[in-house]
């Protein structure tokens, strides 16, 4: 159909063709209404029906499409938007492909709403498209626009170097009267320089490639508006329109005029059918009537030939605590039991120096005694489990809820000075390497965490204790990883950006870089900015990628471990027993799974949180597993997330879809709900009652079309729910009147009923397709 402008701003619907990879000072909107499209931008994904991209200014992309794609495509000017936000670079987060922790639902409807005025619009206010336009001008500004932190590392990675901007600055002045001189004045160099330089950079000089720059918006204008030649030569930076054709003619051999004949023509031939486009509009007024009246129920479609994207699980870790409650064999069950099941890579565990193995009286001498950690190490070598040990010093620690210490003691020896501190790991060194393997301990990981408690008293530098543990750990296992940093919530980014570089300058930076998150605990390093309730996944990944970013200024290589998190401190909050539990996991992995090469969840069992309250069989404890082994909900979100295939179809706010090597699908669904205002008026561990604490009740009601299935074939689908009447341990115990002490034969009866429940029906495919409607409960 005809593109029309409105405000400056272009829109047209629009068969999709073939683009090759070309760029435009425009930001693009683009909308599928039906087909879909791989797109090139840097990475390649692809978009099917419904689903929404934001190309930014003058970032290169190219189109693939699908036979007879209906797009609907939306131009509106780089220039626009910097009247409005006021700043001259900012970068959109827009893709339901591959930003899929946000909600579009909001966006999409103002996008549909315009679509259904430009289809109507011989009749359609103006004044009313454009509300519509600057709405979603609003919307991206407000609810897409990347944040300062994450633009400044954005801008370092695509513009480190000079001609970068310089060639950013020209892409967005180019319609002015733009000179060299103007440009030199802009960065501060004199003329000579900016021709010598920009000729060696780019290989022409710089009237050519502004007026390079002119020509392809001409061109684009020619192609998308009926404006005027000598308007569009006006727009496009050229003095006249004579001007124009000449630099044009030389380019494409025929006039402007000419050129947009050639592109009538072939507009004519691919023009879309008054019949066509009455679908397109009937389809948008059901469509937009169901998602407004019924706004749950979402529609996904599924391509099974898709899977451009990777899925790497990042969970590999799980930290039990305390090295000391290894000894137990409730605990050293649990473990074995974890890693056989999850998969997990590591066990990591701290406090290896505790008063309770009596290891020395001396630490300045030479006799040490490790028989007691010797039993937990041989546990683990025994059973070829790798460690994560942090060797940092903290205090053991019960948490009711966020800063509410139920118990709380310093188990670890006080070393006086850092001689005592080499010493000690000098010794303990030594110690692993005559006693096991070399191969087996090069698969350890050696944490020196950046904690609030000093690793000594007398004059503590955690840089200086860093090196030593760094230097006597390489010395004795040269090919050990070393892990740290791990800057606790009082470290400020002045600080943590001196010690980096000089862990840099010292060429001691560790291997794997570290990191806690919990939900209700904040950094200085991220200033201002706190966790928010439902967006705390967001917050998490700002400070990943303010770490990312201030590391890579050192360019080195490492990886990222997010070494402890969890949806809470608490050890005592009823959220931890529940299916909530197990959506938000499933959530917080989702939205930043990219961000993390590791990943270590706090924690395995809750029988680490033993006290004098814990008689019931559950009490909020944070692990996954209850004191008696029985599995949790969130125990069941990381077995689901396991189970994955290695293939991203598609992702969406409460789903994620997946392909493994056997070409099965794999779809894990889950209805996610925010904690309501009640939740904060009391202490996490005064809660009693589920019912008030989350914001909605309402079931997720999903509507899943898998396409390009083999035709008029019969599949089996396999369900495996956890919900509040299935499975779940916390529903399943008031069942039994929360009867506080249990005997072993109603713990077995727990541990067998405490499983997914199972359905499997068949299913024949229509039309190379198949439709499922799923009923998700609020767990």
């Amino acid at each position: 159909m005809r593109q029309e402008n409105i405000q400056d701003c272009s829109m047209e619907l629009l068969y999709l063709s073939d683009e090759d990879t070309h760029f435009h000072q425009d930001i693009e909107i683009l909308y599928i209404v039906e087909g879909e499209t791989a797109v090139k931008e840097g990475e390649t994904y692809r978009l099917g029906k419904d689903d929404i991209a934001v190309i930014n200014s003058n970032q290169p992309h190219a189109y693939s499409s699908a036979r007879n794609t209906i797009a609907f495509r939306i131009l509106i000017p780089y220039r626009t938007f910097r009247k409005l936000i006021r700043e001259e670079y900012f970068i959109f987060c827009c893709n339901s492909v591959l930003y899929t922790s946000r909600d579009d639902r909001d966006l999409r409807i103002l996008i549909e709403t315009l679509l259904l005025q430009y289809l109507n619009m011989e009749h359609a206010d103006l004044s009313e498209i454009a509300s519509l336009l600057f709405q979603i001008i609003h919307k991206l500004t407000a609810d897409y626009r990347m944040d300062r932190d994450s633009l400044k590392i954005y801008l370092k990675e695509h513009m480190s170097e000079k001609i970068d901007r310089i060639l950013n600055y020209i892409n967005h002045y180019y319609y002015e009267p733009l000179s060299l001189t103007d440009v030199a004045a802009h960065f501060q160099v004199s003329e000579t320089y900016l021709s010598r330089y920009f000729k060696k950079k780019t290989g022409q000089n710089f009237i050519n490639y502004l007026n390079e720059v002119r020509i392809e918006n001409a061109a684009l204008e020619l192609r998308g508006t009926d404006a005027s030649i000598t308007n569009i030569a006006m727009d496009s930076g050229f003095s006249t329109p004579s001007v124009l054709n000449r630099y044009f003619k030389k380019k494409y051999g025929i006039t402007p005029s000419e050129y947009r004949k050639q592109i009538e023509e072939s507009v004519k031939n691919d023009a879309m059918k008054i019949e066509k486009v009455e679908e397109v509009r009937k389809s948008l007024y059901d469509r937009i009537e169901k998602r407004i009246q019924d706004s749950a129920v979402k529609e996904v479609t599924i391509n099974v030939r898709w899977g451009y994207i990777p899925w790497m699980n990042p969970n590999k870790i799980i930290d039990i605590g305390e090295a000391s409650v290894v000894c137990e064999a409730a605990i050293q069950e649990h473990i074995l039991f974890l890693r056989e099941v999850l998969s997990i890579r590591y066990i990591r565990i701290w406090n290896l120096f505790s008063e309770k193995f009596m290891i020395s009286t001396d630490f300045s001498g030479r006799n040490f005694n490790f028989e007691s950690l010797d039993r937990i190490f041989d546990f683990f070598v025994q059973n070829k489990i790798p460690l994560f040990l942090d060797l940092g010093k903290r205090n053991r620690v019960i948490m009711a809820g966020h800063d509410n210490e139920l118990y709380s003691v310093n188990m670890q020896y006080n070393l006086k000075t850092i001689e005592e501190w080499k010493n000690l790991l000098e010794h303990l060194m030594k110690h692993l390497v005559r006693r096991y393997d070399k191969h087996v301990l090069s698969q350890w990981i050696f944490e020196f965490p950046w904690n609030k408690e000093p690793y000594y008293s007398q004059d503590y530098r955690y840089l200086d204790a860093y090196e030593a543990g760094w230097r006597i750990v390489k010395s004795n296992l040269g090919s050990s990883k070393i892990a740290g940093i791990d800057p606790h919530g009082g470290i400020d980014e002045e600080q943590f950006r001196e010690t980096v570089h000089e862990l840099s300058v010292r060429g001691i930076l560790p291997e794997i870089f570290t990191i806690k998150i919990f939900v209700d605990s904040t950094h200085q390093m991220m200033g201002e900015r706190t966790f928010q309730s439902g967006s705390d996944y967001l917050y998490a990944r700002q400070f990943i990628e303010k770490i990312r970013g201030i590391l890579e200024e050192e360019g080195q290589t490492y990886q990222m471990c997010i070494s402890e998190w969890s949806n809470s401190l608490s050890n005592r909050n009823i959220v931890q027993d529940s299916c909530a539990r197990g959506t938000y996991i499933i959530k917080f992995i989702l939205s930043i799974w990219k961000t993390a090469d590791m990943i270590g969840f706090w924690h395995g069992s809750d029988a680490v949180d033993i006290f004098y309250d814990s008689r019931k069989l559950i009490y909020g404890g944070g692990g996954l597993l209850t004191k008696d082994g029985i599995k949790k909900p969130s125990f069941y979100a990381f077995e689901f997330l396991n189970k994955l295939g290695g293939h991203v179809l598609k992702i969406g706010n409460n789903y994620i879809v997946t392909r493994d090597s056997t070409q099965r699908i794999v779809c894990l669904c889950f209805n996610h709900r925010e904690y309501s205002y009640y939740y904060y008026m009391k202490k996490e561990n005064e809660h009693f009652n589920l019912s008030k604490i989350f914001q909605s009740e309402e079931k997720e009601l999903v509507e899943f079309t898998v396409e390009e299935l083999d035709d008029n074939k019969e599949y089996m689908i396999k369900e495996e729910v956890i919900n509040s009447s299935s499975g779940s341990i916390q529903n399943e115990w008031q069942l039994l009147s929360n009867q506080e002490e249990l005997g072993k034969e109603e713990i077995q009866y727990l541990k067998n009923i405490c499983i997914p429940k199972i359905y499997i029906r068949h299913v024949r495919s229509e039309d190379r397709r198949i439709c499922l409607f799923q009923n998700f409960d609020a767990v």
